[in-house]
């Protein structure tokens, strides 16, 4: 590309997916954009971005050169030593985050509040993706921060610990087992939910019930969360699920919270972010809100 300025055109239309926003969060007008990306259409004799909807989506071509194209803006960048300044007051900017429901569940509202204080226009995009769709999203800048319990993220990516969960054991409470102390051998014989996705922590959840013989008790696996108080709540399921979500649960459903047999221990959920961004000072600001966030909320460190 030889024109400089193409680069952060076509770096807007595939962070913002939006003619309108990408000339908003660039400062030009949208007919600059839009000539901007004609260009670029003539020069790769590509399409490059078609709506599709109401958002602008790559083309195959887009796709295959914007790794290369965004990391040459970026070293651009640090060679310069220039980094756009953020005023959060006065963008309308949205910013992506990857996590399950139960993360929308436990922190989104208190984000959106927070957020809508300080930058009433900046917009909150939610997304779950596949591992390795979510490192290209973090790599590409689709993807501001992934937030949860996702050790599988670690080449290029920072991380910092938000708070420490535990798991507990939920069921209705007219559950032959309610009053009942909760040994092993009785959680054993239970039917169990297990909420479960590939490349998540949680996944030392099952190796634990199949060390203790429970494999075969396993009568619900899902990938999400917020369908299972609805079968627990309507059978003599039990679900084993962490801490937070057991909190936000019980203030709207009647479930029995009882501690989970098995030395589980605690696991770590985190913000992840790629490296590229690690400077970039809206990334920062939004970091921030998220941290703040936690902080807000209470969790433990």
């Amino acid at each position: 590309m030889k024109d400089l300025n193409l680069l952060y055109v076509f770096e807007a239309l595939w962070r913002d997916r939006s003619v309108t926003l990408a000339a908003e969060n660039l400062g030009v007008t949208q007919g600059a954009v839009s000539s901007a990306l004609k260009r670029m259409r003539v020069e790769y004799r590509d399409k490059l971005f078609v709506l599709a909807g109401r958002r602008m989506e790559p083309t195959a071509l887009a796709a295959e050169i914007a790794p290369a194209l965004l990391e040459s803006l970026n070293a651009i960048r640090k060679t310069s030593g220039m980094l756009s300044s953020f005023d959060a007051a006065e963008s309308s900017r949205a910013f992506t985050i990857r996590t399950r429901d139960v993360g929308e569940v436990v922190v989104l509202p208190s984000l959106f509040t927070r957020i809508a204080r300080a930058a009433p226009d900046v917009k909150l995009n939610v997304v779950f993706a596949p591992i390795d769709e979510t490192v290209q999203g973090l790599s590409t800048g689709r993807i501001d921060v992934a937030l949860g319990y996702l050790p599988a993220l670690e080449r290029n990516i920072h991380r910092k610990v938000l708070f420490k969960q535990r798991y507990l054991c939920l069921m209705r409470r007219d559950h032959p087992i309610a009053r009942q102390e909760l040994t092993q051998k009785r959680f054993v014989a239970q039917q169990h939910l297990l909420v479960e996705y590939a490349g998540s922590g949680h996944i030392l959840l099952e190796r634990a019930l199949n060390e203790v013989g429970a494999r075969d008790r396993i009568q619900v696996r899902m990938q999400q969360y917020l369908a299972a108080p609805h079968l627990v709540l309507n059978s003599d399921l039990i679900w084993t699920c962490p801490e937070s979500l057991v909190v936000e649960l019980c203030k709207y459903f009647p479930l029995v919270v009882k501690p989970v047999p098995l030395p589980l221990g605690h696991f770590e959920v985190a913000l992840y972010w790629h490296d590229r961004f690690h400077k970039d000072p809206a990334s920062q600001w939004f970091r921030e809100q998220v941290v703040d966030c936690i902080d807000g909320i209470g969790f433990r460190p």
